[in-house]
């Protein structure tokens, strides 16, 4: 009976997690755009690891012509270091990328706010990293129709742990915004 009960909640939380989360569409050739999305610089003002591994995974999407004009987004949301423009430093010291910077953002919902005045309706690919590509993909359907995702992969516990946890909190305000939607 337990078992029953353990499976029944299983399945539940699995519905809800791919409702919210659905599969990531299928990438095609090409792109107009490519958002990266930041990561906080140090109390320094050098980019973490995760910073440089999302921006040469940039790098690497743009020398495969995959997009043709980079978005870098993020403000300074740890400190006073603007990790786009500080992430857009480092890849032009190392690829001839045209870059647009957004630098107000403070989260990843922010990210999409700002950034679609950009965009506008162009094709996007995400760029960020294996953890957050599906929560980054849920929120682009609300802003982009033709959208997919490229990213490295993620395996440190913390950032899996932090991904989890903004899972959960992202499901309550949509949850919410139905809520309020329907009052």
């Amino acid at each position: 009976m337990i078992l029953i009960f353990i499976g029944v909640i299983l399945l539940l939380v699995l519905g809800i997690h791919r409702y919210y989360f659905p599969p990531i569409p299928e990438q095609k050739e090409i792109y107009d755009y490519a958002l990266l999305l930041g990561c906080p610089c140090h109390d320094d003002g050098s980019l973490c690891t995760s910073a440089k591994k999302r921006c040469k995974l940039a790098i690497q999407e743009y020398n495969k012509h995959h997009y043709t004009t980079l978005v870098i987004t993020g403000g300074a949301a740890r400190n006073q270091f603007i990790e786009s423009e500080a992430m857009k430093n480092y890849i032009l010291d190392r690829a001839p990328i045209p870059i647009i910077c957004e630098i107000q953002s403070q989260n990843t919902w922010e990210n999409f706010t700002n950034s679609k005045e950009i965009i506008e309706d162009h094709s996007v690919l995400i760029l960020t990293s294996g953890t957050h590509a599906r929560r980054a993909c849920a929120i682009a359907k609300q802003f982009f129709s033709d959208y997919s995702a490229a990213w490295y992969p993620e395996h440190r516990l913390k950032h899996i742990v932090r991904e989890i946890i903004s899972r959960i909190l992202y499901i309550r305000i949509e949850w919410q915004k139905r809520q309020d939607k329907l009052s």
